[in-house]
């Protein structure tokens, strides 16, 4: 509670602002590129099988490699937009580090 008082500027006629330090978001991969539907059907295949079998899937771009394994439980979105005769589907998932897919038990 000391630091959000201590981010609190007091503006005068009795109005507080306070400034919330939010962490910056690194972004370790971006790509865009365009396939055929049968390329792109392949390379999510891969990413899909890749996870099942081993938790995890890495991406290369030249020397760089970014390993993504996520934990579980994942939470996962999907959207679909349209705009004139643009179509747009995305598929999103999350997971929070070291949380815990545990189920809570009493005995």
């Amino acid at each position: 509670m000391k630091e959000i008082f201590e981010n609190c500027n007091n503006k005068g006629k009795g109005v507080r602002e306070m400034t919330v330090n939010k962490p910056l978001t690194e972004v370790l991969v971006v790509r865009g590129e365009k396939q055929s539907l049968v390329e792109f059907s392949d390379f999510f295949l891969m990413i899909a099988t890749r996870l099942k079998e081993n938790g995890q899937f890495s991406i290369v771009e030249g020397e760089k490699t970014t390993i993504i394994a996520p934990d579980e439980p994942l939470e996962v979105e999907l959207k679909y937009e349209k705009k004139y005769d643009k179509h747009q589907f995305e598929i999103e998932f999350e997971w929070l580090e070291g949380q815990s897919n545990e189920k809570l038990t009493i005995k």
